[in-house]
């Protein structure tokens, strides 16, 4: 395997593992009120406690789940990382 294949496979495990928290979360369910970009991070272990930041990571892989249809922003003219809320689409 080369190094191509293996970054491909990272992220689609990283993908996984966000998807898994968000249908734990009840809020996540598809019309429900969203789980905070923050919540999602933390549950998840991909946010730095010590610096208080969210992983840019996680917001990547949410970004991405949601280009492909898995997750819906709550609302989508919220600025602010921290208080952007995301939920399962009913695919």
């Amino acid at each position: 395997m080369n190094l191509h294949q293996r970054g491909t496979e990272l992220i689609e495990a990283l993908k996984g593992h966000l998807l898994e928290v968000l249908h734990g979360h009840p809020d996540a369910e598809p019309g429900g009120t969203g789980v905070f970009q923050e919540e999602i991070a933390r549950r998840a272990g991909l946010h730095n406690m010590g610096t208080g930041e969210l992983d840019h990571t996680c917001g990547e892989m949410l970004r991405l789940l949601h280009k492909e249809g898995k997750i819906k922003l709550v609302d989508e003219a919220e600025p602010d990382e921290k208080r952007k809320r995301w939920r399962l689409t009913s695919q």
